[in-house]
């Protein structure tokens, strides 16, 4: 599941933030918005909510009651994984905003756009409210969750249900902590999947009883945030599809489990989209779309639309090579830039069920 999520993320910054107008009629160039705002700013959308709520329920799989031992077990492993590949790759994309602007202006060419922000910014800016690798909000935003988890805990705990559907409230209404890190989006998607873990309910059972009716309403919102693409109900419209979304996004890909088997045999890239994640905008993505976009043939509406699907594709190539490359060449820095995320690429067995695990094998992959 972690591949098509991060070639969702990747997908999501094909275009500019801004959103223009969707039209829905026949014209080529209202065909080519319509496509790229559906996938790029509202499907996209779809990975980063799923990885919070995946974060939320394997954060407390493990938990039995003793709140101090684990809170003490899961800081150790989340500074690890999280907080310290959180700032190498901050730093690492420092580096090479300054290194590339640095040559470029030795060699008589003018420094991009990012340059003048880096040099008179702090590191709070640069590193937090940013962040200067602006994908990582995902992690930033997931440290936050990991600090504030013990009451995200109490809080499941003592009003279960009903506090699981308040915050999806104040998720849907777009009613915001005022503080960075703390994104209603982290909150309520972290908490969700907690009450899966701590309630011991089946995620998957739930979602597949409510498969035709969250899908048809994914659709319904899905159409009326497209129609307020820009608008100010737009956000309110794009968070009720994805809360619809979400839950289709697993039924799909426990559907594809349960049909294909191949499709449990390629597990274990947890490594490999991670890097993806933390490299890709480091100006792989942006140098791409510099090139294509700026070809004499880009007009064409063809060329448009097969430039749209092969830039993704072509970014999740270079970043594969160059990351089979690092671990290749220097693999105990890069691992442990990763997080300890290694690549084992293997069937997730319950060894002592003697059968798959079913969260754990449309998760892992």
């Amino acid at each position: 599941m972690r591949l098509p999520l991060i070639f969702m993320v990747v997908i999501a910054h094909l275009v500019p933030f801004t959103l223009p107008e969707v039209s829905f009629g026949l014209s080529g160039n209202n065909i080519y918005t319509l496509i790229s705002e559906l996938f790029s700013h509202h499907v996209a959308k779809l990975s980063v909510r799923c990885y919070f709520l995946i974060s939320g329920y394997y954060f407390f799989t493990h938990y039995s009651g003793d709140l101090k031992s684990f809170l003490k077990r899961q800081y150790k492993s989340r500074l690890k994984t999280l907080v310290i590949p959180y700032l190498i790759w901050n730093i690492i994309t420092v580096i090479a905003i300054l290194s590339k602007n640095k040559i470029f202006v030795f060699m008589g060419l003018q420094y991009d756009e990012i340059y003048p922000g880096i040099m008179s910014s702090n590191l709070y800016k640069i590193l937090w409210e940013g962040p200067v690798n602006f994908p990582l909000w995902f992690i930033r935003d997931l440290i936050c969750m990991v600090l504030i988890s013990p009451i995200i805990l109490y809080f499941i705990r003592y009003f279960k249900l009903f506090g699981v559907i308040l915050l999806g409230a104040l998720y849907v209404f777009v009613i915001e902590p005022p503080v960075i890190g703390f994104s209603m989006i982290a909150i309520f998607f972290f908490s969700l999947g907690a009450y899966f873990s701590l309630e011991k309910q089946d995620l998957l059972k739930l979602f597949e009883k409510i498969k035709l009716i969250s899908f048809l309403l994914m659709l319904v919102f899905l159409f009326l945030a497209l129609k307020n693409n820009g608008n100010e109900n737009h956000e309110f419209y794009v968070r009720i599809f994805i809360l619809f979304g979400v839950i289709s996004i697993f039924n799909l890909f426990s559907f594809l489990n349960n049909r294909y088997v191949m499709m449990n045999k390629l597990t274990g890239f947890s490594s490999l989209s991670f890097f993806i994640y933390v490299i890709h905008e480091i100006y792989i993505i942006n140098w791409l779309k510099g090139f294509f976009f700026n070809l004499p043939s880009y007009e064409l509406l063809w060329v448009r639309f097969l430039v749209y699907v092969s830039i993704p594709i072509i970014c999740m190539a270079i970043c594969s090579m160059l990351y089979f490359l690092l671990m290749r060449i220097i693999p105990k820095i890069f691992v442990f830039s990763l997080g300890g995320r290694l690549h084992n690429y293997q069937k997730i067995i319950d060894k002592k069920a003697g059968k798959v695990n079913n969260l754990e094998k449309i998760t892992v992959g």
